[in-house]
């Protein structure tokens, strides 16, 4: 089985914010089953950019996100690069779900590319793709 996760619950497993919890408990999940964790590239981004606007914003120290990020990079996610096909559903998905940029619809591209669920810690894409009746779009407090 596969998951695409969106950056904010990798993040939240070295750095502390309400949802930390549960992000660690199906990160462990996820572990113990082999399921593959699938991301699209611009996810690396994503997550260097939070962890720095943490030490900019939350003072937490620079060795302590060097080494979240370390860890991060160390799980076993497959990033996938990006393709004219999947630029493609990424537009579309921003408009289905009525976004106007496609960073987060590129996550709901390639979960559907690859048939996989996708988790996440944005209520309004979780809120927006279960108004579209969407099964496979979870928000990470279904965990």
């Amino acid at each position: 089985m596969k998951f695409v996760s969106d950056s904010n619950l990798i993040v939240a497993l070295v750095i502390p914010v309400p949802y930390t919890a549960a992000a660690t408990r199906k990160m462990q999940q996820w572990q113990n089953t082999n399921v593959e964790l699938v991301v699209p590239t611009l996810w690396a981004y994503e997550v260097v950019s939070s962890l720095r606007k943490a030490v900019a914003i939350s003072g937490l120290s620079a060795d302590r996100v060097a080494a979240g990020l370390q860890y991060i990079l160390s799980l076993n996610i497959r990033q996938v690069p990006p393709t004219p096909a999947l630029h493609q559903q990424a537009l579309i998905w921003a408009g289905r779900l009525n976004q106007i940029v496609a960073y987060d619809a590129a996550y709901l591209a390639l979960a559907e590319e690859e048939d996989a669920e996708f988790w996440t810690a944005d209520r309004r894409i979780a809120d927006a793709a279960r108004n579209l009746n969407i099964s496979w779009v979870h928000h990470i407090e279904e965990a």
